[in-house]
């Protein structure tokens, strides 16, 4: 799969993600429970971790569970197929938005007993329980229905269930294709009519057309309208990837059906393999008895297509995206998008899979990743957060939701959805706002990182047009000698100290032999280790700039439905191949660690040389000019080492009189009778993947039998607060004298990075 496609499924698409807005109310009662219409089913719910799943029966008239009439919630031990009941109808206790259902049975500390306690808020649609945990025998759930709002202002005529739970336990979930107005009209040969369908619940005006009320499948002829088909039963599981709705009920009989009570069925078929949505079809209509097949992948088991991380992997989804990547730090420049509405101008802030700062619409909360801010008045409100997240992909559409925001003047709370469509050439791209509806914004968003990918080898390196990097020389393996894990440099204040390896799992060894095997990053300290992420995707180029960034996902939880990201930063810094990994920032919610790397490792790779002290790769976007500190007519830079002196000049000669003529670096024994020619100068600067060099060979030559001639080696590593800096001896290998040097003049060009640098001790711990 190549590109994903954007079609008329994502209006769709966007319009069922209304559905999981809701607010916090109070629910109008009559003589009747508000929850009337709920006690019909038998309700299921589930905990994947555990492996339990729970049937629900909330009302006395509801369907028995397997654990009785008496049982409210019956849970059911998919392991050892155990049935017990953890609820019990006659010990309900009920207020506007809590239902608890205690239980005569002992928990398994005999301090308490067994109970169940459902917690509803207001939603679209009539939704579906959803399993939250369970903490001192007590087993919790939540449920996002239209019972629980105010003057019950999206209760429609008729809904039914519109999930189902397969023989596996996984949770198959129609209720994103729930339309709250208009439908879906029905690929049918016959051109004389159309034939519109929503999704277990009844039409709202199809085309602007009023359809019989109650109807659910409506046929629609020049100007008549007629009731084709009510939703009387749930949504039920044919196998597991089929499923079917079926709706009749009809309360007068259209003269065209002959008699005939109508009666609509729907197929709904996951695919077996990836594909682009497709609409409904008709493929059998006799005496008013419809047949409809729709191939989606909404059929399919929900955690093949929702994501809460930010990815999808091959493994689990059948597909390989990251959108982390185009998640801004806290230092990053924030997207932007701005927006019209008549007069008023408004501008977004958002992030991906992220908090922004930007806008400053923070609350008490956080987790904001949306900030709306009107550019009049100062206006701010919160138009989404990123802790309860989802990423979904399903019939060819990537859409990232992000709900709870301010609530707005109807009650409802502010949100997000974002559309990512593939452009392979547009690299991380731009949110586009375009529309919005119900305090909910849309925005259009091109980027490559939306484009699928198939499994692949992961890779240290990466390629930008022409720029290529590698940072394989900062992967540590066990099986090398002496081979240690990086350590981050960090405040004195954290108790903690952080591995890391590059690109692979960190080497268990030392202080880091107890982290999880599979982490790439870890922090340990206080008797605990915490595993930071995984390697799980190649680095890429940052949002600014020429900056390499490396994302580690998937580490230990760090609150409900999130995991611990870590997000490196690397920076070019040529001939720099010892600095540490620095710890910048820290998420509020301790689920995001961002650190800051420069390193050599970072720089373009290049193998090129220059003359006239400047050296230029235009392809690779290399250009460095060390002419500034050349001193001029034989002026030297002076260092004392021990018994010597030494001089140097930048592609110059030195002019010393101890020196003899063409040294570009000489040795001078203090006492001043000898004095080595330590290379003839010459101006030929080169690069070699992040090093920045000058080498001066040719000189005096050794008392060996060979008479080796001394060279000199000088790498210059950048430091933007140090000026033109100065030579320093750093030792003598094999006849050649090699000399480090700080300098501005060796920094590549950053025109958006600000003038800071990292550290310069050793890193390998």
């Amino acid at each position: 799969m190549g590109r994903i496609r954007v079609c008329g499924i994502v209006a769709t698409l966007i319009t069922s993600f209304i559905l999981l807005q809701y607010v916090t109310s109070a629910v109008e009662y009559d003589d009747s429970p508000w929850y009337k219409d709920l006690c019909s089913y038998k309700w299921e719910a589930i905990d994947q971790d555990s492996n339990v799943s729970y049937a629900l029966k909330i009302c006395d008239s509801s369907p028995d569970t397997e654990c009785g009439n008496g049982s409210a919630v019956c849970a059911h031990n998919r392991t050892s197929n155990q049935y017990q009941s953890v609820g019990e109808l006659s010990l309900r206790k009920d207020s506007s938005a809590v239902l608890d259902f205690n239980s005569l049975r002992k928990c398994n500390d005999n301090s308490s007993n067994f109970q169940s306690s459902i917690t509803f808020q207001c939603g679209k649609t009539m939704g579906t329980p959803e399993f939250v945990t369970v903490s001192e025998c007590v087993h919790y759930f939540e449920w996002r229905t239209y019972f629980a709002c105010r003057r019950g202002k999206f209760t429609p005529h008729k809904e039914v269930p519109c999930y189902a739970f397969d023989s596996d336990g996984k949770k198959h979930d129609l209720n994103p294709l729930i339309k709250l107005s208009d439908g879906y009209l029905v690929d049918d040969p016959d051109d004389e009519s159309d034939f519109y369908i929503n999704i277990c619940r009844s039409l709202s005006d199809p085309a602007g057309i009023a359809c019989p009320e109650g109807s659910a499948a409506c046929l629609i002829s020049g100007k008549d309208s007629f009731d084709m088909g009510q939703p009387v039963k749930q949504l039920e599981l044919l196998s597991n990837d089929k499923l079917r709705l079926r709706y009749e009920g009809v309360q007068k009989i259209p003269d065209l059906c002959n008699g005939h009570s109508p009666a609509v069925t729907i197929t709904f078929i996951c695919p077996s393999t990836r594909q682009a949505g497709s609409n409904p079809k008709m493929i059998s209509n006799s005496n008013c008895r419809y047949e409809i097949e729709w191939v989606t992948e909404y059929a399919c088991r929900r955690d093949y297509l929702e994501s809460r991380d930010c990815k999808f992997t091959s493994d689990q989804h059948d597909i390989s995206i990251d959108l982390s990547h185009l998640t801004r730090g806290s230092t990053d420049t924030p997207y932007m998008a701005e927006a019209k509405s008549g007069s008023d101008t408004y501008t977004f802030y958002l992030n991906v899979c992220g908090e922004t700062n930007a806008g400053y619409c923070g609350d008490v909360k956080g987790f904001v990743s949306t900030c709306q801010v009107k550019q009049t008045g100062n206006v701010k409100k919160i138009a989404g957060r990123y802790q309860n997240q989802t990423l979904r992909y399903s019939d060819g559409d990537l859409t990232l939701i992000y709900p709870d925001g301010s609530r707005c003047s109807t009650g409802f709370q502010r949100m997000t959805i974002i559309n990512f469509e593939c452009n392979a050439t547009a690299g991380n791209g731009l949110p586009v706002f375009t529309g919005e509806s119900d305090f909910t914004y849309y925005f259009d968003w091109q980027t490559a990182y939306a484009c699928v990918k198939e499994k692949e080898d992961l890779l240290c390196r990466v390629t930008d047009q022409k720029k290529r990097y590698d940072l394989s020389p900062l992967t540590r393996y066990p099986e090398s000698k002496g081979s240690q894990n990086w350590e981050a440099v960090a405040a004195e204040s954290d108790k903690k100290r952080f591995y890391i390896n590059v690109c692979h799992k960190i080497i268990q060894e030392g202080a880091a032999s107890s982290c999880p095997e599979d982490a790439a990053i870890c922090a340990v300290g206080n008797g605990k280790k915490l595993n930071l992420g995984k390697f799980l995707s190649s680095p890429q180029k940052g949002p600014e700039g020429d900056d390499i960034r490396l994302i580690y996902t998937d580490g230990d939880k760090c609150r409900e439905n999130m995991k611990v990201k870590t997000i490196i930063t690397l920076k070019c810094k040529p001939g720099d191949v010892e600095s540490a990994p620095v710890l910048r920032s820290v998420s509020s919610d301790g689920c995001i660690y961002e650190f800051e790397w420069f390193t050599a490792s970072a720089c373009v790779l290049s193998k090129t040389e220059g003359n006239d002290c400047k050296v230029e790769d235009p392809q690779a976007g290399i250009l460095f000019d060390l002419s500034p500190l050349q001193k001029p007519s034989g002026g030297y830079y002076n260092i004392s080492r021990e018994k010597y002196d030494y001089f140097i000049n930048v592609c110059g000669d030195v002019k010393a009189a101890q020196c003899p003529e063409t040294a570009g670096a000489c040795q001078v024994d203090q006492s001043g009778t000898n004095s080595w020619n330590l290379g003839q100068f010459n101006s030929r600067l080169s690069y070699y993947d992040g090093m920045l060099q000058l080498t001066y060979k040719n000189g005096s030559q050794y008392n060996n039998k060979q008479h080796t001639q001394r060279s000199t080696h000088i790498s210059f590593l950048c430091d933007r607060e140090a000026g033109p800096g100065k030579p320093e001896f750093q030792d003598e290998d094999e006849f050649t004298y090699n000399f480090k040097w700080y300098t501005s003049y060796a920094c590549p060009e950053r025109p958006h990075e600000s003038c800071r640098d990292g550290p310069q001790n050793s890193a390998a711990v």
